[in-house]
């Protein structure tokens, strides 16, 4: 059959019987066809790029639960073929829509953090664009936006918690003039009221940042212990760690002395011990379907439906105290969280079920290597593959280039015979439009993506926060990737890389295999890399055996001889696996430096597991139940000696006085934690990468091509001399 029926059937055009759809589609299946998206997107006069515009406190290292937006929307959008460009503009946020609209760079915006009349929903409803947005519009606006009900799930914890037995509540929010931080307010007086309790008599903290701790400690103070609450409803997980925080200074037990709630449900909840009960917002779920409604006004048109409000949960954590009845849903059934585990569900109301969309297709690892520019690279490197030009193009169609160019940019004015005639000879030879050189031609700026590993951890946020910030002021438009896996890995490298869909990537802790390196070089996709050593690219790194050695050193210095270690599992290379390795050359310094000092490492104190507090709590746990527990232990994040932290909490061993526990890292609980550490640079680390990879595409060389940036220790309060010899280690565990 013809090449004009395969391209209907793969693009849902034309009129063919089913015999032939069945045909086409056995036929692809069996000779493993991947379409040309790009040619696709010519014809669809489409970028499948989509630009989420967000503000730049969003990014700060403690908002945790927009960081996990982010995370989510980027791997939503993923799944639907679509790149996420990210805009975080210093000023008026309207003139970084109206260039993106100008220079028909997106097909849709995604907004969040919204006010009721916000400027940047007028803006995009007055221009016709397609958008969704996480959080309300005004009554008057187009209702493209998905929410939850802030108000109720906020009177749903002051019930929780009087349910457990504590009646003298308090509220600790955020003044502002959000919306959501209003309805969290009439929430918490709306629990109290239906309860029978008067809201009026109840303490009401409205703080900033700054004047938090000092109000909570005078709402604790042992000055008026009779008037003293016996439980804080708060408005965010953040005010909850205040709460923690100021409760240890003055020897209250949370959950027995005093109960807690936070609202998010965010990574730094599942990090506090004990445990948060926290309103857990669902923003996987969310994330899904705003991206869901973006799409379906790109392909159908404006959107008339209402907007959605998706169940929220209160994750039970022990924060509240023992359980005393059966967690149930408002309609009476047992609720489930997200995670499968019970928790108490609610919500008003709630249309069906948006689907992810179909899963992009895997192809072959795709391998990449030093980008252009960058010198130093392997001399068995293949050697490069002449890439299709424009001209090229124009030969073959018996066109001008002119008009090719016009035919790439969508230009109206060409003739429906040229224009197919084009795009024929663009499926063809497989030419890949150069989104660099359009941007030079519109004067628009272009596009560099920025590939992370784990996205979502606190020290990966501090260096993608600072890594945009630098490519915003160099005026770049930033596609951020998440990685959880080998498989994204792969897919997000088939999407950029053979359609040229960025110039430039940042890959912020990923290591890449050789063929994976070359495929960059041969794409003509410049590469720098942060936290990941790969030859031959610029690369800022730090050296992680160094400071493996000076946690160690520092906790044989205060007289440890029995140090434990807790760190990650070994992971595969590149391309079966993420090939992480930052974890084990800090095992190496750690085990130099108990040789150093005539220390033999014991297999029996090394605990090794997947990345979080939680695996690190049992590990910590595993090495305190010993028969000869460790006096100190080091684990190789931050994360991780959170975990620890947890474990010696639970099992009744005091740190530092029977216990002695270094990190690593410095994200920003450390020092909430009084966490002793080993202090790398994350958000100059991301700032380095992002300058190197804009130089690079300046035709700049770099040199050196290995940044390694200083680390130190940080020595607080979780780590001191260890008990003397004739003092117990602590109590005996079963």
């Amino acid at each position: 059959m013809s090449r004009q029926t395969v391209s209907n059937v793969l693009n849902g055009s034309g009129r063919v019987g089913e015999a032939a759809k069945a045909r086409v589609r056995d036929a692809v299946a069996a000779l493993g066809y991947q379409p040309h998206h790009g040619a696709r997107s010519l014809r669809s006069r489409r970028t499948r790029q989509i630009a989420y515009v967000i503000p730049r406190v969003q990014l700060l290292p403690d908002n945790y639960i927009m960081q996990q937006f982010l995370q989510a929307l980027a791997a939503a959008s993923a799944r639907r073929s679509y790149s996420m460009v990210i805009a975080v503009p210093d000023g008026d946020p309207r003139e970084e829509i109206r260039r993106l609209m100008a220079s028909r760079s997106v097909d849709a915006f995604l907004l969040s953090e919204l006010q009721p009349a916000d400027p940047r929903v007028v803006l995009l409803a007055e221009a016709g664009m397609p958008f969704a947005c996480f959080g309300r519009t005004g009554p008057s606006l187009p209702q493209h936006w998905v929410d939850i009900d802030n108000h109720e799930a906020t009177a749903a914890a002051v019930e929780h918690v009087l349910s457990r037995g504590f009646d003298r509540i308090a509220f600790l929010g955020y003044r502002s003039g959000n919306h959501w931080d209003a309805e969290r307010v009439a929430g918490f007086k709306a629990g109290l009221t239906r309860s029978g309790l008067a809201a009026e008599q109840a303490d009401m903290l409205l703080v900033d940042d700054a004047s938090a701790r000092r109000k909570v400690r005078s709402l604790l103070a042992p000055a008026r212990p009779a008037a003293r609450p016996d439980a804080i409803v708060t408005s965010s997980d953040r005010l909850a760690a205040v709460v923690y925080g100021v409760a240890t200074e003055l020897r209250l037990r949370i959950g027995h002395d005093l109960a807690v709630t936070g609202f998010d449900g965010s990574v730094a909840a599942g990090l506090m011990h004990p445990q948060l009960t926290s309103v857990a917002i669902p923003v996987d779920d969310i994330a899904q379907r705003v991206v869901a409604l973006a799409l379906r006004q790109i392909d159908h048109g404006p959107d008339q439906r209402p907007g959605e409000v998706v169940p929220a949960t209160l994750r039970l954590g022990e924060s509240t105290g023992a359980q005393q009845r059966a967690k149930m849903s408002f309609d009476g059934q047992p609720a489930r969280e997200q995670d499968g585990s019970p928790g108490v569900a609610w919500k008003r109301f709630h249309s069906g079920t948006v689907s992810g969309g179909p899963a992009l297709p895997r192809g072959e690892p795709m391998p990449g290597s030093s980008g252009s520019g960058a010198s130093g690279g392997s001399s068995s490197a293949a050697p490069a593959v002449r890439r299709v030009t424009i001209a090229d193009v124009a030969a073959d169609a018996g066109v001008g280039v002119g008009t090719v160019s016009r035919v790439i940019n969508g230009s109206e004015q060409v003739r429906p015979a040229t224009l197919h005639a084009v795009l024929d000879s663009i499926d063809r030879l497989g030419y890949r439009p150069s989104h660099a050189a359009a941007a030079l031609v519109r004067g628009t700026p272009r596009t560099v993506a920025v590939m992370v590993a784990h996205l979502t951890r606190p020290s990966t946020v501090v260096r993608v926060a600072s890594a945009l910030a630098v490519l915003e002021e160099q005026g770049y438009d930033t596609i951020v990737c998440n990685v959880d896996g080998p498989l994204e890995r792969d897919r997000h490298l088939e999407a950029l890389l053979p359609t040229h869909r960025a110039d430039g990537v940042l890959a912020i802790c990923l290591p890449f295999s050789r063929e994976q390196l070359d495929q960059f070089s041969r794409a003509g996709v410049a590469l720098v890399t942060v936290d990941a050593a790969n030859p031959g690219v610029p690369q800022t790194v730090i050296d992680d055996v160094l400071g493996g050695r000076l946690a160690t050193e520092h906790l044989i210095g205060l007289g440890h001889r029995r140090i434990g270690f807790v760190g990650d599992m070994t992971l595969s290379k590149p391309p079966a696996g993420l090939g992480f390795t930052s974890s084990a050359h800090r095992l190496r310094g750690y085990k130099q430096a108990l040789a150093a000092a005539g220390i033999e490492a014991e297999a029996g104190l090394i605990q090794r597991g997947p990345h979080d507090a939680a695996s690190a709590a049992e590990h910590a746990a595993q090495l305190l139940k010993s028969a000869d527990p460790p006096s100190a232990i080091f684990a190789a994040s931050d994360t991780q000696a959170i975990g620890v932290l947890a474990a010696a909490d639970r099992l009744g061993v005091p740190v530092p006085d029977q216990l002695s526990v270094v990190g690593f890292d410095d994200i920003e609980s450390a020092a909430f934690l009084r966490l002793s550490t080993i202090r790398q640079p994350l958000e100059r680390s991301g700032a380095e990468g992002a300058r190197r990879l804009c130089a690079l595409l300046r035709g700049e060389r770099i040199h050196p091509l290995r940044q390694e940036l200083p680390i130190e220790l940080i020595a607080r309060a979780s780590s001191a001399a260890p008990p003397s010899q004739g003092q117990s280690h602590g109590p005996a565990f079963p």
